[in-house]
Order: structure tokens, then C-alpha cells, then sequence
């Protein structure tokens, strides 16, 4: 179940391509556009529900009042 276990998520940037992984399994993919390297930038961690994701949730059978709990964040950077 979503709600009892933790999961792991990433992102790698690459010069062609940004990447998401869930729990070490790539689910999504597509092409990077020029990336800054002098303009800052940030995570946003959020639930995101709904809208157009794509991502079909029925929030009248899986509730839609839950929290959140980020154990940290982690970020490496490659050479």
C-alpha cells in the first residue's frame, strides 16, 4: 500500500534527456531542454493530484486527506 510503506523517488539530468525513476524502476522520460548553469534552481515536493498528469487517481474510493513524510533529500552531481 501506498500509505504504509516508503518509496524512493529520482530525477537524472542529462544533456538529451531528464529521467524519473520510482523505486529504482524508470516510469518517464523525456527530452532535456537547454539547462542553466548559472540560474538557480529547486525542488518542489508536493502530492501534485490531479489536473493533467495523466494520472488517474478516484479520490472518492482512495480518500483525499493524507500526509506527507520526507525523510531528506539527496543530490549528487556529476562530473
Amino acid at each position: 500500500s501506498w500509505s504504509t510503506t516508503f518509496h524512493t523517488y529520482g530525477c537524472k539530468i542529462t544533456p538529451t534527456d531528464t529521467i524519473y525513476y520510482l523505486d529504482d524502476v524508470e516510469v518517464f522520460r523525456h527530452p532535456s531542454g537547454e539547462i542553466s548553469k548559472t540560474q538557480p534552481h529547486f525542488f518542489l515536493i508536493n502530492y501534485a493530484i490531479g489536473g493533467i498528469s495523466g494520472w488517474k487517481i478516484d479520490l472518492e474510493r482512495e480518500g483525499n486527506a493524507s500526509d506527507m513524510y520526507v525523510d531528506y533529500v539527496r543530490v549528487y552531481q556529476g562530473g
